[in-house]
């Protein structure tokens, strides 16, 4: 038993640079990790099949996930190669409303186990060494939850020993499940599912799960679910898909189709503190530098351009069109972007306006999902399956 659990833990051993969930470590998007410029030829290339799941990485491993034939699956990569270590399938449908469909959420890593959520409702928890199936549940089934519009799309959130879903439904909207069982802990709620994954945050005292509803935006308790704040926050179609971002009692929430962003101040109630169109965040989340927010301004657009504005008012700083839509994330100090037609590109974070760095074209088609930084590499994929992995070329 003990040469097995050593055998166990060497095959996921985990490094300070790790991205174990959608948006990174902090789930802001935020990386320590310097770049100062890309190396001019890939690593590697793989087909994974059609989805918007992002990448996350242990170790000597890279976590997505795709659809083919009938099927979503889950990868386990080698970081350096790109070849399949383990591959868990599932039937499921396509789901290509109005986008080209697959899985829409991204794995989650924590220690010796992998959490992953399809886009019909499936969950499911695997051994991250060899995909083994821990345990598995689904949220319309087995808890009453009702599939958004467009499929299930926030990550699970590990929290302490619960693992976090945003399920939507009447008495089930927020769920936490026993991550070693998969047992229900609590169910919170009767709103519609939002697109966000949901966030957890010390907010003063008290551990807070920060979700975005389809209509508003929520606090709970995280050791029970009960409700601590709420902010109505109404968008088309109900669409609210991008990351909150907490910083300290503060929460900045933004939504596409011409809504815009709020920033609240949070406790036992909320307040807006501003309301702006200065940026509108589709569903690929800002980032936060210091005092001012980077963002895509718009609905999913190669047009769409990259703005800064200020964090404590709102106010406008800059725009530029040179970035073309896409997501972006933060690497030490700079900007780290991955356009929607596929060019990855460095930027210094200026608030006089746009300074690029560098820039590389990566992938063709549409290119929806955020980049991921870690461990010296950086790892692109397009919305029709190609992942892409290339070397940070210095620090």
């Amino acid at each position: 038993m003990k040469l097995a659990f050593v055998f166990l833990s060497l095959a996921v051993t985990t490094f300070a640079a790790d991205w174990l969930h959608y948006r990174g470590p902090e789930q802001n998007g935020t990386s320590t990790e310097k770049v100062a410029g890309f190396a001019k030829s890939e690593l590697w290339r793989v087909q994974l099949g059609t989805g918007l799941s992002g990448i996350t990485s242990a170790g000597t491993r890279v976590f997505s996930a795709g659809y083919k034939d009938g099927k979503e699956t889950l990868y386990c990569l080698d970081a350096a190669t790109g070849k399949a270590v383990w591959t868990h399938a599932w039937s499921a449908k396509l789901g290509d409303n109005l986008f080209e469909g697959g899985p829409r959420a991204t794995p989650t890593l924590d220690g010796a186990r992998v959490f992953m959520l399809g886009n019909e409702g499936a969950v499911m928890c695997m051994d991250a060494a060899n995909g083994k199936v821990v345990w598995e549940k689904h949220l319309v089934r087995d808890f009453g939850c009702k599939r958004p519009e467009w499929g299930y799309c926030g990550s699970p959130t590990i929290d302490g020993a619960n693992v976090l879903l945003d399920g939507g439904g009447t008495g089930a909207s927020t769920l936490a499940l026993n991550k070693q069982t998969g047992a229900l802990v609590w169910k919170s709620g009767d709103d519609g599912a939002g697109y966000a994954s949901p966030i957890v945050a010390n907010i003063g005292t008290q551990r807070t799960v920060v979700l975005f509803k389809a209509k508003a935006a929520i606090g709970l308790d995280a050791k029970s679910g009960r409700e601590l704040w709420r902010h109505p926050f109404e968008t088309s179609y109900d669409v609210n898909a991008a990351s909150p971002l907490v910083v300290g009692d503060k929460v900045l929430i933004s939504a596409g189709y011409n809504h815009g962003s709020a920033l609240l101040r949070v406790g036992t109630s909320a307040e807006q503190l501003w309301f702006s169109k200065n940026l509108r965040s589709h569903f690929n989340s800002p980032v936060l530098i210091g005092d001012h927010v980077y963002g895509i301004d718009g609905t999913a657009d190669p047009k769409a351009p990259l703005v800064c504005i200020d964090f404590a008012s709102g106010e406008f700083k800059w725009k530029t069109k040179e970035v073309q839509g896409g997501s972006l994330i933060v690497a030490g100090d700079k900007l780290l972007i991955f356009t929607e037609t596929g060019d990855l590109v460095l930027a210094d974070p200026s608030l006089t306006g746009y300074k690029e760095l560098a820039r590389q074209h990566l992938l063709s088609g549409r290119c929806w999902v955020q980049p991921t930084l870690t461990n010296g590499r950086i790892f692109c994929r397009n919305t029709a399956g190609e992942l892409v992995a290339v070397a940070v070329a210095g620090k």
